[in-house]
């Protein structure tokens, strides 16, 4: 019989290994010449395997931020992670040595970058850029190897794939460029999958088959997907959970059904109501004022107090804490803390202040 202290490890130990990824309290800055901009500020969120997990927000709101700094891909200097854990199946990879994330990353996890063209070596066919990931981490030689390839650009949908892995980038296109991403990706059966705004830079009947194409792979291979967009419809479409990051923090996360139809924060708010609408008849969008503020100048309390409808007092003096809603429903926004919440005080006294 386990005694109390060794219950309690084990409990801790099978909430870890239930979840994927736990980013937990993360926090990354970028030291420029004009001072320190912190671009990743108190985010935590997990990540189940075979979900899809989406991140939305403007540019400039720590998306990126958040991805790279998953896979420590961004350049120190100037980028620093200070604070938090990202705990993939146990392993803190802030603190793993270069060697040991190198077999994690491409591997276990895999990204998939926003504009393929730039992405994708120019001086190198496809076919030599897909066997090196294949070659490295799955440890296969010779024909094996390139027959990985071929099978890997069928699955994703490439034609004549015996012939095209030859190719270089320039001659394919948009789409199968970025299918030919998708395919490097996935060629090592990755746990979990960053996808970084992979649809931005390609037409509207291209973007269906891409989003199409990694549904598919997520129901077969049960992969877990970190979506990054700026598109709701998109996220409507393919997520299961939603974060909605301003400013480097999140301010609202929660489902996908709960997002839309129940947005909490003013910000969430604005971005649902500033799309465009079939069910609706409106003269003029919906739009939020004002832009995402200079990251080296960024304005105390709620950083989107000066661009909040219902903005208060002690929204400009403090930063709330998140309130849990039903179904793990969390937002950080002042209108929101429960009454019961000792945050939540100086709230009543600002709103009866404003009423007098």
């Amino acid at each position: 019989m386990l005694s109390i202290r060794e219950a309690g490890v084990t409990e801790i130990l099978e909430a870890t290994m239930s979840e994927l990824l736990q980013v937990r309290n993360l926090e990354m800055s970028y030291y420029t010449n004009g001072g320190r901009v912190r671009a990743v500020d108190d985010v935590s969120f997990d990540v189940k395997p075979g979900e899809v997990v989406g991140i939305v927000g403007e540019s400039g709101c720590g998306k990126t931020a958040v991805s790279l700094s998953i896979l420590r891909l961004l350049p120190s200097p100037p980028a620093k992670i200070e604070g938090g854990e990202i705990l993939f199946e146990g392993q803190d990879l802030v603190r793993l040595s270069g060697e040991r994330l190198r077999r994690i990353r491409g591997d276990d996890i895999a990204m998939i970058f926003q504009e393929p063209m730039t992405s994708l070596n120019p001086v190198y066919t496809i076919g030599n850029q897909l066997i090196e990931a294949i070659r490295l981490h799955q440890q296969l030689e010779g024909k094996a190897v390139r027959n990985r390839a071929i099978e890997m650009l069928k699955l994703v949908g490439i034609p004549r794939a015996d012939e095209v892995i030859d190719e270089y980038p320039h001659r394919f296109s948009g789409g199968m460029r970025q299918r030919a991403m998708i395919a490097m990706a996935l060629s090592c059966d990755p746990k979990l999958l960053i996808a970084d705004e992979p649809t931005t830079a390609l037409d509207v009947t291209i973007q269906a088959q891409i989003l199409e194409l990694m549904r598919d792979l997520k129901e077969r291979l049960h992969t877990a997907i970190i979506f990054i967009t700026h598109d709701l419809s998109v996220i409507a479409e393919m997520a299961d959970r939603v974060l909605v990051m301003y400013a480097g923090k999140i301010v609202e996360q929660g489902s996908v059904v709960d997002l839309f139809h129940d947005p909490q924060h003013p910000y969430t708010q604005g971005l649902i109501g500033s799309r465009p609408s079939m069910d609706v008849e409106r003269k003029r969008l919906e739009f939020i004022p004002g832009s995402v503020p200079n990251p080296l100048h960024m304005p105390g309390g709620c950083p989107f107090h000066p661009r909040c409808p219902h903005a208060m007092q002690i929204c400009r003096r403090e930063m709330p804490g998140e309130t849990q809603g039903e179904n793990e429903h969390g937002v950080r926004c002042w209108l929101h803390l429960d009454k019961s919440d000792d945050q939540a005080r100086p709230l009543r006294a600002a709103v009866g202040a404003a009423e007098e």
